[in-house]
C-alpha cells in the first residue's frame, strides 16, 4: 500500500495544523479566504465513483447473510457452506470493477492529494486487508465444499484422478454458480508427477476463476471437461493412456466412443498399439484442445504435455491457462454449425477458407502470460515472453525474427498456420495487448461474450472496438514498424 503511505504522508504535511494555533480573522478576512478555496476546488475535477459500495456489499454477503457458523468450513451444514462459498464468489466478481477504482483513486489522489480523506483512507485499508482475502478464501471454501459434499469427488488411481461425479444426469443445473455445473476428469499417464498434476489442477481454477464467474457465460457449456496429463517424455505411457481412455468412453460415453478415433473402425492401430489420439509417428502429443460438446462428442478433450519442472514449471502452468482459455472462447458459441462457428470466431476470415490462428490463439497466448504474471506477482515474465515473441525468431532454425516477418509478409488477418503459425500466434498476441490498451481488459472479454449471439468476427469487432478489423490491423502495424523497443513495451501492464 505504498501509494497510500505516500498520500498519508502528504495529508501530513498540508494538513497539520490545529485549530487553536490559528489566529483570529475577520469576518471579511474569512469570506475573501473562503472564496479562495471554492475558486481553487472549482478547477479539481470530481473524485472517482462506481456504482457499487463494496465495503456493504462485503459485510452483506459475507456477514449478515450468512449462517452463523457458515465459517467453520469443516462442520458447518451443507446449506451453509453453499452459501459461503456463493457469496464469496459473488463478491470476488466485483474483483475487476474494483481493481480499476481503485487504480482510477490511487492516480486522481496522487495529482490532487488535498482532497484525500479518512473515508478513502479507510476504503484503502479495506481492500488492502480485507477485500484481497476474498480470492484466498474462495478457493478454500469451494474446495471443502467439493471435498465434503461430493460436487468435486477426487479418485486417485495409478493413471487417473477423477474430479468429478461421472454418473450421467439427465438434470440441467439451473445454478449461476458454474461449480454447480463442474464436471473435470483427468487422466494422467504413469509416469507424470504429482508436482505436475498439481500445477495443472491449480491453474485450470484459477482460470476457471477468472474467466467462469461472469454472470453472462453459458455455464452449461463450460463442461464436461476430460484433461489428459501426458508425460512428453515417455511414449508407452501415452499409448497407456490412450487405452485406458478410450475404455472411459466405452462405457460412460458410448456414442462419443463410437464417433472418434476410440472406435476402432476409425483408426489404424499401429505396430506399437498406438491409435495416433495422443501420440503422433512415435511421439507423444502436444497441448491442445481437441474436442468440443456436440452431438458428436461429449466433452472438451484438453490434452496436456508436460514440460522439466527442474528448470521450467512455468510454462506447465501458462499453457494450461492457454488451453483453459480456448474452452471459454469456444463455450460462447456451442450450438452453431462447424462453418459458422469458424467465422464467428475469427479462424475463418474471407472466401479462402484457410483458418487463421491470430484471433483465437493471440487472445490465448497474450492472456496465459498475463494471468500466469499476476499470480505470480512477477510481470517479468510477461515482458520476457511479449518481447521473445517479438524480437527473436521464435524457432530453432534461424528465420529472421517475428517483427520482420511479419512486416514483410501479409496482413495478420491473413497469415494461416502453414504460412507462419508463430507470426498468428505471437503477432496475434501483441494485437491483443495493443487492444487491450486502448480498450481495457473487460472490452476484450466482452467481445466473446457478444460472439453468444451469432454475430459475425467482422461485424462483432467492428461493434466492440468500433473500427473494422482491417484499419486497426493497418494502425497496429504502424506501431509495430515505428516505435522503439520501449515503446513497445510500454503498452504491456505492470499490475
Amino acid at each position: 500500500m505504498k501509494k497510500l503511505i505516500i498520500f498519508l504522508l502528504l495529508l501530513s504535511m498540508c494538513g497539520g495544523n490545529s485549530t487553536s494555533n490559528l489566529q483570529p480573522e475577520s469576518e471579511s478576512d474569512q469570506i475573501i479566504e473562503n472564496s479562495s478555496i471554492i475558486e481553487e476546488d472549482s478547477n479539481i475535477p470530481p473524485i472517482p465513483t462506481v456504482s457499487f459500495d463494496i465495503v456493504e456489499i462485503y459485510e452483506a454477503k459475507l456477514g449478515s447473510e450468512l449462517c452463523s457458523d457458515a465459517t467453520e468450513i469443516d462442520t458447518t451444514s451443507e446449506e451453509c457452506l453453499r452459501q459461503y462459498r456463493d457469496n464469496l464468489e459473488f463478491v470476488f466478481g466485483y474483483a475487476e470493477d474494483l481493481r480499476v477504482y481503485m487504480d482510477d483513486l490511487n492516480d486522481f489522489f496522487a495529482n490532487y492529494p488535498s482532497t484525500f480523506s479518512a473515508e478513502y483512507s479507510d476504503l484503502f485499508v479495506f481492500v488492502n486487508e480485507k477485500f484481497s482475502a476474498v480470492p484466498q478464501d474462495y478457493g478454500i471454501v469451494a474446495s471443502k465444499y467439493q471435498q465434503r459434499f461430493g460436487n468435486l469427488d477426487v479418485n486417485i488411481t495409478t493413471t487417473t484422478i477423477d474430479t468429478t461425479n461421472t454418473t450421467a444426469s439427465t438434470t440441467i443445473p439451473t445454478s449461476d454458480n458454474y461449480l454447480d455445473y463442474r464436471d473435470v476428469k483427468i487422466f494422467r499417464a504413469s509416469t507424470i508427477s504429482d508436482q505436475h498434476i498439481e500445477i495443472l489442477t491449480k491453474y485450470i481454477q484459477l482460470t476457471e476463476q477468472l474467466l467462469f464467474t461472469d454472470q453472462r457465460v453459458k455455464r452449461k457449456n463450460l463442461y464436461p471437461i476430460i484433461v489428459v496429463q501426458l508425460d512428453s517424455d515417455n511414449y508407452q505411457s501415452a499409448i497407456a493412456v490412450e487405452e485406458e481412455y478410450c475404455q472411459y468412453l466405452r462405457d460412460e460415453y458410448p456414442a462419443t466412443f463410437n464417433n472418434t478415433r476410440c472406435n476402432p473402425q476409425n483408426h489404424n492401430k499401429k505396430a506399437d498399439g498406438s491409435i495416433g489420439l495422443f501420440t503422433d509417428d512415435g511421439r507423444v502429443s502436444g497441448s491442445s484442445i481437441s474436442g468440443i460438446p456436440s452431438d458428436r462428442e461429449c466433452c472438451y478433450l484438453f490434452i496436456s504435455g508436460s514440460f522439466d519442472l527442474s528448470w521450467d514449471s512455468s510454462s506447465q502452468a501458462y499453457v494450461t491457462i492457454h488451453e483453459m482459455y480456448h474452452i471459454f472462447q469456444l463455450s460462447n458459441v456451442i450450438g452453431f454449425d462447424y462453418d459458422l462457428e469458424q467465422k464467428i470466431t475469427g479462424k475463418r476470415i474471407g472466401n479462402d477458407n484457410r483458418d487463421k490462428p491470430f484471433w483465437m490463439e493471440g487472445y490465448a497466448t497474450y492472456f496465459s502470460h498475463l494471468y500466469y504474471s499476476r499470480d505470480i506477482n512477477d510481470f517479468s515474465h510477461l515482458e520476457n515472453e511479449m518481447n521473445r515473441g517479438l524480437l527473436s525468431c521464435y524457432c530453432g532454425d534461424n528465420q529472421p525474427p517475428i517483427k520482420e516477418r511479419y512486416l514483410n509478409g501479409p496482413e495478420l488477418y491473413n497469415v494461416t498456420w502453414d504460412s507462419d503459425w508463430a507470426v498468428g500466434y505471437q503477432v496475434g498476441a501483441w494485437f491483443i495487448a495493443y487492444l487491450s490498451n486502448i480498450h481495457g481488459e473487460q472490452t476484450m472479454y466482452d467481445f466473446w461474450i457478444n460472439s453468444q449471439s451469432g454475430i459475425l468476427f467482422p461485424e462483432n469487432f467492428q461493434n466492440t472496438f468500433g473500427k473494422d478489423y482491417i484499419t486497426y490491423e493497418k494502425e497496429f502495424r504502424n506501431f509495430i514498424a515505428n516505435s522503439s523497443e520501449d515503446e513497445l513495451m510500454s503498452i504491456l501492464p505492470n499490475k
